[in-house]
C-alpha cells in the first residue's frame, strides 16, 4: 500500500454561478463595520520573506512588513476567495494559463483556458482547454460576476483592443489587514522542509508540474503510441494523455514532523539521485498554538446572507480547517480564525450620518451555528446553486482534520513503478481491458480510466490520479469525513 498524495481536487460544476451585483444586494439587509480576529497556527506556519541558500542547506525567512514578521492580508484573502471560489462554483481566478510543451521532450502542452495547438514528428493534436472558459474571469456584457468577485472585488486584464478604465475593476467590498506576529511566537532552526539541490529548471520539490501526458492533473481522453529514443535507443511508450483538470486544488492536513522525515534521506523512503540531492530549507515559523496579533476583516454594505457566507467561510465548521503559506504538501499552514470582536451596523445606503457600530458578537456566533445546515443556509438565500453542496463535500474531505495526525500524505516517490516508471507500449497492449482496443491512439472515456488505470497497477502506480488516491492508505478514513 501506499500513502495518499498530499493535495486533491474539488471538481468543477457544470458551469459558474454568476448574478449582477443588484442580484447580489438583495440577499438580505447590507452590513458595514468589521470583525476583529487572531490567527491560531494548528502546525508551523511559513510565509515566504527571503531566502539566504548555502552550501549544505537553505534558509527560508518569514515575511515581514515595516520590519514585522507577519501573514499578509493577500495570503489571507487569497486562502477564503479560494474556499469561496470551490464553495459556490466562482470563476477561476487564480491559474496558470499556459503550460507549454517544452523542446526536445515528449510530454503534450496545454493551456487552462483556451486550446493548444501540439505539433511535431510524433504529435499532431490540439488540446482542448483544462478548464472550460465559462471559469474564466471576464467582462460581461450583462454584467455578472461570481460571489468571490462580488466580495472581494475584481481586476480583469484586457485582452486585445482598448476596454474603458471602469470595466477592468470591480472594488472590493470585503478588505483584509496584515496579521502581524510577535517575533516572541516565532522559532527559527526547527523546521524544514525537503527539496533537491540545484534543481534551478524545475519548480521546487513538490511544486506543480502539471502535463498532459499522463492522469495525473488531468482526466483521462487518450492513450497514445509514442517511438522515444533513449539510452538503449528508439522504443515504443505509451502515454496517457489527458484532457481536463481534476478540479480546483486543496492541501490535506498531517502532521509536518512525520511527513518531512519520511523524506529524509536516513529513512530509505525517497530515493535521491547524485545529481539532484537532498537539500533541506530551514523555516522560521509561527510556532504551532501560537497566535497572530488581532487583525480586522472589513465589510462595506455587504447584504446580510453574504456576511453569514464569509463567517462561515472563516470558521467553516466544527472540523474543517484552512491552510496557507508555504509548505502546505508536508503539513505546515494549518491555521484557524478566532473571533475576538464584530462591531457592525445596518447601512442602508441613505446620505445621512451613519449609525453607531454596535457589538454583534452574539449575531456572528449564531452565524457559525449554521455551518453547514441546508435547510437553515436555504432559509437565508444561501441555496444551490448558490452553494455547491457537492464542492462542499470534497472540501471536507480535503480540508477535514479527523483523524488527521494518524494519516501521512506524500508524494509518489521517483522510483520504479511510480513516476519513475515508463509503460513500454507493448505492456500495455498485454494489460489492455477487452473493451478497449490497444491502438495507436486509444480513446479513454468516464470510467474506462480506471479500468486501464486497475490493469497498469502493478506496472506503474500513479497514471490515474483518483484510483491512486481511493487505493491509498487511510482512504476509508478521509472519505468518511463530513461537515
Amino acid at each position: 500500500m501506499h500513502n495518499p498524495n498530499p493535495f486533491d481536487f474539488v471538481p468543477f460544476a457544470d458551469k459558474p454561478f454568476l448574478q449582477t451585483p443588484e442580484e447580489y444586494d438583495k440577499l438580505g439587509e447590507p452590513l458595514s463595520g468589521y470583525l476583529e480576529l487572531k490567527l491560531k497556527a494548528l502546525t508551523p506556519v511559513h510565509i515566504v520573506g527571503y531566502q539566504q541558500p548555502a552550501a549544505r542547506e537553505g534558509h527560508s525567512f518569514m515575511y515581514r512588513q515595516d520590519g514585522r514578521a507577519c501573514i499578509p492580508a493577500a495570503t489571507i484573502r487569497g486562502c477564503l476567495r479560494a474556499f469561496l471560489e470551490a464553495l459556490t462554483s466562482g470563476w477561476v481566478s487564480q491559474a496558470t494559463a499556459e503550460y507549454p510543451k517544452v523542446y526536445r521532450k515528449r510530454h503534450v502542452g496545454f493551456r487552462t483556458f483556451e486550446p493548444f495547438p501540439n505539433r511535431g514528428k510524433s504529435m499532431d493534436r490540439t488540446s482542448p482547454p483544462a478548464v472550460n472558459p465559462d471559469f474564466k474571469p471576464t467582462i460581461r456584457a450583462d454584467h455578472k460576476i461570481d460571489v468571490a468577485s462580488y466580495l472581494f472585488g475584481m481586476v480583469i486584464e484586457p485582452e486585445g483592443g482598448q476596454v474603458v478604465h471602469e470595466a477592468l475593476a470591480r472594488k472590493a467590498k470585503v478588505w483584509v489587514e496584515d496579521a502581524f506576529v510577535d517575533d516572541a511566537a516565532l522559532i527559527k532552526d526547527k523546521h524544514w522542509v525537503p527539496d533537491l539541490k540545484h534543481a534551478t529548471q524545475d519548480a521546487f520539490m513538490g511544486g506543480a508540474k502539471p502535463s498532459a501526458s499522463n492522469w495525473w492533473y488531468l482526466q483521462p481522453a487518450e492513450i497514445w503510441r509514442r517511438n522515444v529514443r533513449t539510452h538503449v535507443g528508439s522504443q515504443a511508450l505509451a502515454e496517457f494523455v489527458g484532457e481536463k483538470f481534476w478540479g480546483r486544488k486543496f492541501y490535506y492536513h498531517q502532521d509536518p514532523e512525520r511527513c518531512r522525515e519520511y523524506y529524509h534521506p536516513q529513512s530509505r523512503n525517497w530515493n535521491y539521485s547524485p545529481d539532484r540531492p537532498f537539500y533541506p530549507i530551514q523555516l522560521e515559523c509561527l510556532e504551532q498554538d501560537n497566535f497572530s496579533e488581532t487583525f480586522r476583516i472589513y465589510l462595506d454594505k455587504v447584504p446580510e446572507s453574504l456576511a453569514t457566507l464569509l463567517v462561515l467561510c472563516l470558521l467553516p465548521g466544527a472540523s474543517i480547517r484552512h491552510k496557507l503559506g508555504y509548505g502546505k504538501s508536508y503539513g505546515y499552514g494549518s491555521i484557524e480564525f478566532g473571533l475576538q470582536a464584530a462591531r457592525l451596523r445596518y447601512d442602508d445606503g441613505e446620505p445621512r450620518l451613519p449609525a453607531l457600530l454596535q457589538d454583534h458578537v452574539s449575531k456572528v456566533q449564531e452565524w457559525f451555528a449554521l455551518a453547514w445546515h441546508r435547510e437553515n443556509l436555504t432559509a437565508l438565500g444561501l441555496h444551490n446553486p448558490i452553494l455547491d453542496w457537492q464542492a462542499l463535500t470534497s472540501l471536507a474531505r480535503v480540508l477535514g482534520r479527523q483523524d488527521f495526525d494518524k494519516l501521512l500524505f506524500t508524494y509518489p516517490p521517483f522510483t520504479k513503478k511510480n513516476f519513475m516508471q515508463p509503460v513500454l507500449f507493448e505492456e500495455w497492449e498485454d494489460h489492455a481491458p477487452n473493451e478497449i482496443q490497444a491502438s495507436q491512439r486509444s480513446k479513454v472515456t468516464g470510467p474506462q480510466g480506471r479500468v486501464v488505470a486497475a490493469s497498469m497497477f502493478e506496472i506503474k502506480r500513479p497514471i490515474h490520479f483518483r484510483y491512486y488516491q481511493e487505493n491509498a492508505l487511510g482512504w476509508n478514513v478521509i472519505e468518511n469525513r463530513k461537515t
